[in-house]
């Protein structure tokens, strides 16, 4: 009794913290750890990439871009019941409802863990049609992918059961707690991956070994870690498969989900497009996405700060402290997308070069980098968009921001600029798509604002 006392008093510490403290310092705090969970969980793509690419195998470096793609679902399948569950636990904690929240925890993991087996399943059994799906049509591109998704497939449950509680944890306020679990499996991902593909010669299997033992490691981690500092616990027991919760967590998810599924068929679709110019186009994409997506991935590490004070500021109806957070994270991102755009420009090059010695493909990636520039600086307002929408329960409006720009605007652009403009439109595309999709969303975003945070009796900050 009296550590459940202890675990209910740290919980409303947590919230009283949300919804009272100064507004910015908080937003900096909550942001912190998710930008480093960020950059680690970057730099971990970029290790496969980068290992295997010492290699100096077009075909090899190919396949981990193309495996990505596949890697890119079963996240979406992970934010998705992660983001949905958790979610409506930080709605519970902002109303005081931890028994609503703890059902609404174990039934998120009961979900993940049931659709992970599923899919490892169907899988492996169908290992060679995926294969060829994702873009790897023959000779010993194929058979390079077919390596690396084997194991891949294997690992599945693990990355849902990771997302799902990281996710949990840091739309509760724990930000800390969950990017401790995060990165002790990302590490040693990294550590193994040289050990594996260089030392072991195992080449793309041998990453996917070191990726699939970070997993399991990371997975360990988080399952402890909900039990500690007033963090919602995971009693598989409590959990309720009944209509209304499988309904919140996909619909409160679907934002996440859509938003990552649509980037990953996009991706597929981008490295067939990319293939009509040879494999080193492939080669070339996977590297400028792994560049470009540093800035990317840190705004949207910020942006995760804003997120548990958004859901728990609304659950608590104190939507002016919601309106200065946003105020200021665009701010503070818009800032920091400014100076990362001149950072890629001036040392492009260089950084492409690390991945490859192939001239042409650096050549390539560093143009794909350069035309992604003209439009990064204005795309912060885009990702906080979409963030605020899903987290005060709009969650119709925040699916159609976030597929906005690799769905509604970029498959498009994929199926059109390469057949008319050749390799110069296939370049344009991701640009083309971005610009309309930050469109899209100060029309959306800006209506959402005057409608859903200017109700009577709004508390002041």
């Amino acid at each position: 009794m009296n550590s459940d006392h202890e675990a209910e008093q740290k919980r409303e510490e947590k919230i009283r913290k949300l919804t009272n403290e100064p507004v910015y310092p908080l937003l900096v705090k909550m942001a912190i750890p998710s930008m480093i969970g960020m950059i680690v969980s970057t730099v971990y793509s970029m290790t496969d990439t980068y290992f295997v690419g010492k290699l100096d195998n077009v075909d090899l470096t190919a396949s981990v871009g193309i495996v990505f793609s596949f890697v890119s679902v079963i996240q979406a399948i992970g934010f998705w019941f992660g983001y949905g569950s958790g979610n409506y636990i930080s709605r519970c904690l902002g109303r005081k409802d931890t028994k609503s929240a703890e059902k609404m925890a174990a039934t998120g993991v009961l979900m993940a863990l049931i659709a992970g087996f599923v899919i490892m399943i169907t899988g492996l059994f169908l290992l060679k049609q995926l294969t060829v799906l994702l873009g790897a049509g023959s000779g010993e591109l194929f058979n390079a992918t077919l390596r690396y998704l084997r194991i891949t497939v294997i690992t599945v449950p693990f990355m849902l059961l990771s997302n799902v509680l990281y996710n949990q944890l840091r739309l509760a306020g724990s930000a800390k707690d969950c990017m401790s679990g995060l990165l002790i499996g990302m590490i040693l991902n990294m550590l193994l991956d040289p050990v594996f593909i260089l030392l072991l010669k195992m080449d793309v299997a041998g990453a996917a070994i070191a990726s699939m033992i970070g997993q399991i490691a990371g997975v360990i981690v988080l399952i402890k870690i909900t039990r500690k500092n007033g963090n919602i616990g995971i009693d598989l027991k409590k959990a309720e498969l009944c209509f209304i919760n499988i309904r919140e967590i996909l619909t409160g998810g679907a934002p996440n989900f859509c938003r990552q599924g649509i980037s990953s068929i996009s991706s597929v679709m981008l490295n067939n497009a990319a293939a009509v110019f040879g494999n080193y186009a492939i080669a070339a994409l996977t590297i400028a996405l792994r560049i470009s997506y540093i800035a990317y991935a840190l705004v949207i590490g910020f942006g995760q700060g804003f997120q548990p004070i958004c859901a728990i500021n609304y659950g608590a109806k104190k939507y002016d402290r919601i309106k200065k957070a946003f105020r200021y994270a665009l701010i503070t991102v818009s800032v920091f997308l400014i100076i990362s755009v001149i950072i890629l420009i001036i040392s492009g090059g260089v950084l492409c070069s690390r991945f490859t010695n192939d001239k042409t493909v650096i050549d390539m990636a560093v143009r794909l980098i350069r035309t992604h520039c003209m439009v990064l600086p204005f795309m912060g307002y885009y990702v906080l968009c979409g963030m605020f929408l899903q987290n005060i329960g709009r969650f119709a409006e925040a699916t159609l921001v976030t597929i906005s720009e690799n769905g509604l605007f970029l498959i498009p652009s994929v199926l059109i600029l390469p057949r008319i403009f050749g390799i110069d439109g296939f370049i344009f595309c991701r640009p083309a798509a971005s610009l309309l999709a930050l469109c899209l969303s100060l029309f959306v975003g800006i209506r959402a604002w005057e409608k859903y945070l200017n109700a009577e009796n709004i508390q002041e900050a």
